[in-house]
């Protein structure tokens, strides 16, 4: 493929991205092929009400260590990590191609997250401690267009994976440690 086919593409190819992103986001909690549960009531915001839901979901705290480990892996290898070594700059080489896994990864980490909270939910142990990750949802679902166009700033990102290590402390604090887990770009383009 030459030069010249890539920037005529270009525009087609974020105009899919785009749609896709915002039939993902959009969705809310879908259910669940890998981990086999369905989830059909959206996360609750505060910890009380969390607490309400132990014990709905079987295998609770595996569930929540894959979901989680996905969302982290994907974000921090998908979008920081190609961010801080210039990936998303103007003229760097496989950009579009960064871009686009950049975001299908920002919808692919807030639909892990979504998943998350609701396994947390479910477990005596986790369902206090559901707020980081609804922090983290929420940041990075508020720039998820920026990181789709390449806009997306270090103090962008810095805020989220803040937010990301703020979640993994307070797990691993309770016994229940998140390693990041990279999905495939398959998994990214199809996270049910």
């Amino acid at each position: 493929m030459m030069i010249g086919e890539t920037t005529q593409r270009s525009p087609a190819i974020a105009a899919l991205v785009g749609a896709s992103l915002l039939l993902l986001v959009g969705c809310g909690p879908m259910s669940s092929g890998a981990a086999g549960a369905t989830t059909t009531s959206p996360p609750s915001s505060s910890s009380s009400a969390s607490c309400q839901q132990v014990g709905t979901v079987s295998f609770d705290k595996t569930k929540f260590v894959l979901h989680a480990g996905l969302a982290f892996g994907a974000f921090h290898h998908f979008i920081y990590s190609r961010f801080t070594s210039g990936a998303f700059r103007s003229g760097a080489s496989g950009r579009v191609k960064n871009l686009i896994e950049a975001g299908l990864a920002a919808a692919f980490t807030v639909h892990e997250l979504k998943l998350a909270h609701q396994d947390a939910e479910s477990s005596p142990t986790l369902c206090k401690l559901v707020a980081p990750l609804d922090q983290a949802a929420a940041a990075l679902s508020g720039i998820t267009g920026k990181v789709k166009s390449g806009d997306v700033t270090q103090g962008d990102l810095s805020g989220i994976n803040d937010s990301v290590a703020t979640a993994g402390q307070s797990f691993a604090k309770v016994g229940v440690p998140v390693t990041d887990q990279i999905p495939s770009t398959g998994q990214l383009a199809n996270p049910n």
